[in-house]
């Protein structure tokens, strides 16, 4: 018995199965299954970053109008900003998991679409490992975890809705959802310049072809011409002079088509921009199923690749036409735009390899679903700093970024239900590259729907120890409770204790510090009391107390590992007491933490000076 391959299965029509029948359906279906297992734990949903431009326009700037950015400044996407934000906005703030959800089933619900197009032409393994090929990707988490990620998800969506009615030969419906993803992303160009030429079950008329191009190309033309006047009239252009940049180097495009089109392989694959442990397997089974399909084709002649080879060809104009629209954003990577690349890769890898063997279509999909177990996990804490895969933004850094958000908002919120107009909270300790996560003063002013609120910075706060300030939000590394609160009345004392100590005035430093201490009434604030121990660590040997200053900086450190305070006076100690080995390792902990800091390595030097001064003992 001859095996099954999309050039030998006659096509089924969705009329003999419904859908709701169809295991392979299902199966697609299911293919969100491990975006939801591999994200367990996550805060899903939460809004950071841009979701706080949007969000503010929608909820808090009243005048609701299609006709601009809707909070972006340099895109019109009037679906996936407007429309969005305010429909979803208040739901994403109160219940963040539910949009997270109702992604999850937008993400489904456009697999199921695409399937329902290729179950038209290929047996049902085949359309299910194509119609997946988006969800099974790292990236694809991020379509899922972050709202403002729905710009990727509606154009890939409605995109799918577009050729789910052309495949059915609907126009006026496929025309309305492609002005739909238009509406979501500049990406959904390619699904129109390649609607008209969807493979379908027969031949067409030539003119039925070319009376769907010139729709498409007219819906396209009028939305250009609009997305153009209003990009101009409200000055509209993409961050850090991308454009620009891009203008003044045409020359540069190979390169960037390159990068482009790499990095996207890549993020299908589930691998990071930057090169892993696992990339080479991953890279050369994908290879070995590429070339074996090929080769199998030269070898089998009676099995070419016939109608599965209009398929290839339009999936991978797919590919590389989507690919190349992400040249504007090199070089700032963000993998989850790969997944509408991924749509035409998917297919056209499904039919030449289907064409081949079906065998290889299932070695693909394990392949990836390999691939994206190995993806790393969502991190578990805020870490000090972003993990760094290459990625401007990608799922590990967004999951950081949320879990800042949703304890910084909680925090504030047990505290403070309500702020009094005109507040200001200060920030102290932020972990690296996360600021921008609050949008300026926009994640306050949504947060309690004020716009008169206000974040400070806290060397505004030293500058202004008087500074009316209603608290301050203060992160801790590695402490169960990672944002917490601090009592201003407490850091203008620890200030107070700063001057002092630039006087040497050692008394009225303690004197401060005591005082800080004992504002300070929630004993969690783990990193503000870790300083006021190890600033009184340094005092203490002044007054020749020498061993409540080790308590004092013993606590400091256990209160807080990084403490360098705590590490200076227990090397100074040791030091004076000839302990030089005790005094060594704590200068190394100083500067393994901080490798260039110049009073750690003249500590160090110090104390290699005392050793080589040091008379030879006899062995």
């Amino acid at each position: 018995m001859p095996k099954p391959n999309i050039k030998a299965a006659a096509p089924a029509q969705p009329e003999a199965m419904p859908t709701w029948r169809d295991p392979w359906a299902w199966a697609v279906v299911a293919g969100v299954v491990p975006l939801v297992l591999h994200s367990l734990g996550a805060p899903l949903g939460d809004p950071v970053a841009e979701d706080f431009d949007f969000l503010h326009r929608a909820l808090l700037e009243g005048h609701p109008t299609l006709l601009d950015g809707g909070g972006s400044s340099a895109f019109w996407r009037p679906l996936s900003h407007q429309i969005y934000y305010w429909t979803l906005g208040t739901l994403a703030l109160s219940h963040p998991r539910w949009v997270a959800a109702l992604h999850l089933v937008l993400l489904a619900l456009g697999a199921l679409l695409l399937y329902r197009v290729l179950r038209r032409h290929w047996p049902g393994p085949a359309a299910a490992a194509a119609a997946s090929f988006p969800l099974l990707a790292e990236s694809t988490r991020t379509a899922m975890a972050w709202s403002s990620d729905f710009v990727d998800l509606g154009v890939f969506l409605f995109s799918a809705v577009a050729l789910h009615e052309a495949a059915f030969r609907r126009l006026g419906s496929a025309l309305v959802a492609l002005l739909l993803a238009l509406w979501c992303k500049e990406l959904a160009v390619v699904t129109a310049l390649l609607l008209p030429w969807l493979p379908s079950l027969a031949p067409e008329p030539r003119r039925t072809r070319w009376r769907w191009a010139l729709a498409t190309l007219a819906l396209v033309a009028c939305w250009g011409i609009a997305y153009l006047l209003i990009r101009r009239h409200f000055a509209l252009a993409l961050p850090h002079g991308l454009e620009s940049e891009l203008a003044s180097a045409p020359t540069a495009l190979t390169p960037r088509f390159a990068w482009a089109a790499w990095n996207s392989l890549r993020a299908i694959l589930s691998l990071q921009r930057l090169a892993g442990p696992w990339d080479l397997p991953i890279l050369i089974g994908a290879g070995v199923l590429v070339g074996g399909a090929l080769f199998w084709q030269l070898v089998r002649p009676g099995r070419r690749l016939a109608g599965a080879g209009r398929w290839t060809l339009w999936g991978g104009v797919w590919f590389l036409g989507a690919a190349a629209m992400l040249i504007a954003i090199f070089p700032m990577w963000t993998p989850h735009r790969s997944q509408f690349v991924s749509v035409g890769l998917g297919i056209a890898l499904v039919a030449l390899l289907g064409a081949a063997h079906p065998t290889l279509v299932a070695a693909l999909v394990a392949l990836r679903l390999v691939a994206f177990a190995l993806a790393p996990a969502p991190p578990r804490t805020i870490t000090p700093e972003p993990p760094d895969r290459g990625s401007f933004m990608d799922f590990e850094r967004l999951v950081r970024l949320q879990r800042l958000m949703e304890e910084t908002r909680r925090t504030l919120a047990d505290k403070f239900p309500s702020l009094p107009p005109h507040a200001r909270v200060c920030q102290h300790h932020l972990p690296l590259i996360t600021e921008y996560a609050f949008g300026g003063n926009r994640a306050l002013h949504v947060w309690y729907r004020d716009t008169t609120l206000r974040w400070v910075r806290f060397n505004q706060l030293q500058s202004d120890p008087g500074m009316n300030v209603t608290t301050i939000v203060e992160y801790q590394p590695k402490a169960e409770r990672q944002i917490v609160l601090v009592e201003p009345a407490a850091m203008r004392r620890l200030l107070d204790a700063l001057v002092a100590m630039r006087r040497s005035d050692c008394r009225g430093t303690l004197a401060a510090l005591d005082a800080a201490d004992s504002l300070q009434p929630d004993s969690g604030a783990k990193v503000f009391l870790s300083v006021v121990a190890g600033k009184r660590s340094l005092c203490l040997p002044e007054l020749g107390q020498r061993d409540r200053a080790v308590q004092e900086a013993r606590r400091s450190l256990a209160l807080w590992s990084d403490n360098d305070d705590g590490h200076y006076a227990l090397a100074y100690v040791w030091l004076n007491e000839g302990r030089l080995d005790e005094a060594e390792a704590q200068a190394d902990s100083i500067l393994a933490l901080h490798p260039k800091d110049a009073n750690g390595l003249e500590l160090r030097e110090k104390i290699r000076s005392a050793r080589r001064s040091a008379p030879l003992r006899p062995r």
